[in-house]
């Protein structure tokens, strides 16, 4: 049953258009680093051809597939379907991708303002050029029911995201006639809860230390969560560790220089003698009770 195209043939494209969940798989170059998978919902898909598909991406708390398609020399992505009912069948997409950052140019050409489909937690687009696909019989995978999309991110505050519907309408309006036809309706909010801040917390590197979401930045700011280090040498060379570490060597720089200070200060006062005297003192006691234990 299984078999390889060099394309998405036409006949399998309202069943991929049919399907509610579908998931990606990516890696970083070095051997040592972690492989993922990551599950997609909403009606996010796109085949723009036969040869390639785009997605919309949504905030959350992981950002490994933006990092992969990011990583130099990167790019590889698998998209897999499975049907849940019906005739069994499982379907993958290899290829390479791209990201298209949030309200870029090729951004908002494929999700214009007022596009229903740019909801209120896109952080980017991903654009892939399919290089082959496979299908294969998919038995073992159950029949299951779809029920409906969890819309929490959407239709409910939810911390730490919580403002994103009065930051970023669900329907943007409308650009207006004298507006550029890439204009930003609403950009993501700076404030302490808002959408950028929860970027730079959540998404600024991988779980191996790639960089991840470039709104973000890297290295990742102070307060942010946290990731391991180990894939950025490989991906970007020895300098991008010692940038990194140039933040952290300034604050231990900073913390031995209160150190001096109060050192200093504490000479000053008058502390160094007491304590040379009490050493002396010590000594010649000790000396004492040596010469004492001989006789």
């Amino acid at each position: 049953m299984g078999a390889f195209y060099d394309q998405i043939p036409e006949s399998l494209i309202p069943w991929i258009k049919e399907q509610k969940v579908f998931w990606v798989a990516s890696a970083p170059l070095s051997a040592a680093g972690t492989v993922n998978v990551s599950p997609k919902g909403y009606d996010c898909l796109t085949i723009a051809s036969t040869t390639a598909v785009w997605y919309v991406d949504m905030t959350g708390s992981g950002n490994e597939t933006i990092s992969h398609m990011r990583e130099p020399g990167n790019g590889r992505l698998t998209i897999l379907f499975n049907a849940f009912e019906g005739p069994p069948r499982i379907l993958r997409l290899f290829g390479h991708a791209s990201i298209l950052p949030r309200d870029s140019a090729q951004f908002n050409a494929l999700l214009p303002p007022g596009d229903k489909r740019r909801l209120p937690g896109v952080r980017a687009v991903v654009w892939m050029e399919v290089e082959r696909v496979g299908t294969s019989c998919g038995y073992a995978v159950p029949f299951m029911e779809f029920v409906g999309e969890r819309c929490i991110s959407i239709e409910r505050p939810l911390h730490p995201l919580r403002t994103l519907r009065r930051i970023l309408p669900l329907h943007p309006p409308p650009p207006s006639p004298s507006s550029s036809p890439t204009q930003t309706v609403a950009p993501p909010s700076e404030n302490p809860k808002g959408l950028a801040a929860y970027w730079k917390l959540k998404n600024a590197e991988s779980v191996d230390g790639l960089p991840g979401l470039e709104a973000a930045g890297f290295p990742p700011e102070k307060g942010a969560i946290r990731k391991a280090r180990r894939g950025v040498r490989v991906a970007y060379g020895a300098e991008a560790v010692r940038r990194e570490r140039r933040g952290w060597n300034g604050s231990v720089v900073f913390v031995w220089a209160v150190v001096g200070v109060v050192v200093g200060w504490w000479a000053g006062q008058g502390g160094y003698e007491r304590v040379r005297e009490e050493l002396v003192d010590l000594a010649q006691q000790v000396a004492g009770a040596i010469g004492s234990s001989v006789a």
